[in-house]
């Protein structure tokens, strides 16, 4: 089944009668329990239903309307916020962060992933409403801030904000206790920077990553992306192959088509110019922060995805609820 995802819906009236759709519906079959969430989100909205039919003049078919009957009069065209994803727990823990966290004319690190693009969602909304003023977004990434566009979030540009107030981000997994956390595992979709996104996040006043019970863990395996100068790449991956012999693997991560250590036909080569590793560990990592200072002192490695040093909190969702994690490393950069 596809992931949750939220959506911005449209009401328009027709032959006296209304009809509601999400704008960013991509399957094209609903399954009942989305066609039963669909249903329940428009009732949140006060909009009563009766039962679904397709959308006539859609040739493609891949809209479902909810359609009623007009007692009122209102304007022809109404826009409703309508999240059908709001018995998730990532969207339980997106929410919290928006409404705890920011307030009015907060520059706000605008972070990638789903439950970040939930809060983006969430955000405007709420802006929209009039719940919050000034509120200037710094997107880690061309998908955040493409979402933030979208959900008519002023945007500023990294070079023109000295500090950020607070951001949010998702992350791959991150350590129990330490908070020390893994970015970029995942192949880069729309342009994801992990150097632009380790800078944002190292520029704000507060950090909150939202992540499930599954990802909030003690001993920690997968893998570790590197991001490394494209010339003279494979010394640089000889290298860290060395400092991790028995370990690790480390392979070229490709852009697209089949994965090997060299890159494939097609190795990634990300919009700074440089290429990526991931070091694939075979063993669980004994200690993120002793990985990352190893890789730091590399010759050709430009960054990688260990985030640490950084006062944090992260929100852990499960179906039981929401658990805040504080931690503020003693060589933490920055303040809360």
């Amino acid at each position: 089944m596809e992931s949750e995802t939220s959506y911005i819906g449209l009401v328009r009236v027709y032959n006296e009668k209304k009809y509601w759709y999400p704008i960013e519906t991509r399957s094209i079959e609903i399954k009942k329990e989305r066609r039963k969430m669909m249903a329940t989100a428009a009732a949140a909205a006060n909009l009563p239903c009766l039962p679904q039919t397709w959308k006539a003049n859609n040739p493609k078919g891949r809209h479902k309307v909810i359609t009623w009957e007009r007692k009122t009069k209102s304007p022809s065209l109404t826009a409703c916020y309508c999240s059908l994803s709001e018995t998730s727990p990532l969207f339980r823990a997106a929410k919290h962060t928006i409404d705890t966290y920011i307030k009015s004319g907060m520059v706000i690190g605008l972070g990638s992933g789903q439950a970040s693009a939930m809060a983006i969602k969430y955000l405007g909304h709420q802006i929209r409403a009039g719940a919050f003023k000034h509120i200037l977004g710094i997107p880690t990434s061309v998908v955040s801030a493409s979402e933030a566009a979208k959900a008519g979030i002023p945007l500023g540009e990294l070079g023109n904000s000295s500090q950020i107030d607070f951001a949010f981000d998702d992350v791959d997994i991150i350590e129990e206790r330490t908070l020390i956390s893994v970015i970029g595992c995942q192949r880069l979709q729309g342009e994801e920077s992990i150097i632009q996104e380790k800078l944002v996040l190292s520029m704000a006043d507060q950090l909150v990553f939202m992540v499930t019970k599954n990802q909030y863990k003690r001993g920690l395996e997968g893998s570790v992306p590197v991001v490394i100068e494209s010339l003279n790449w494979l010394e640089t991956a000889e290298e860290i192959d060395d400092l991790f012999l028995g370990d690790a693997e480390v392979w070229r991560r490709p852009s697209i088509g089949h994965a090997d250590p060299l890159g494939g036909d097609f190795p990634l080569v990300t919009s700074e110019g440089h290429n990526i590793l991931d070091v694939i560990f075979t063993s669980p990592i004994a200690s993120l922060a002793e990985v990352a200072e190893s890789l730091e002192k590399v010759d050709g490695v430009v960054e990688h995805g260990v985030v640490s040093k950084f006062p944090c909190k992260a929100i852990v969702a499960s179906e039981s609820g929401l658990s805040i994690v504080d931690n503020i490393p003693t060589n933490a950069v920055g303040g809360v």
